[in-house]
């Protein structure tokens, strides 16, 4: 859909979704480090956090957001001494398989470099 993208920029990403669509969200860990992400909507109607540890793809948070909509998400992770850090992104889509859509920002906390510390992860479906 050509009004959904995905920019990421230093530990922030801007994530715009489709009009009418129902997207799902999903948050993962795979980091011994707490991960947090807060999403957040420039209108206030979306405001999410989710925080977590674990490894293996756990679910740190999900949550449902209907487009159109234009959010901001913000990537940290717990250091060694406590203190949060931002975290380094990438992004990928939105990819089209079908009907089913995808979007995904992915976290580095640089403790290696697999981005995989925190997945974010945007679906919905494109009616027929």
């Amino acid at each position: 859909m050509s009004d959904a993208y995905v920019f990421a920029k230093g530990n922030t990403a801007e994530i715009s979704l489709p009009a009418g669509a129902q997207v799902a969200v999903k948050a993962k860990t795979n980091s011994s480090n707490v991960q947090k992400v807060q999403l957040t909507s420039k209108d206030g109607v979306v405001d999410l956090a989710f925080s977590g540890t674990g490894e293996g793809n756990a679910p740190i948070g999900q949550s449902t957001v209907t487009g159109p909509a234009v959010l901001t998400a913000a990537f940290e992770f717990a250091a060694a001494d406590g203190d949060f850090k931002p975290s380094k992104l990438n992004s990928g889509g939105p990819y089209t398989i079908g009907a089913y859509n995808l979007a995904v920002v992915v976290a580095e906390n640089g403790d290696d470099a697999d981005y995989n510390d925190t997945v974010l992860e945007f679906s919905w479906h494109t009616p027929k």
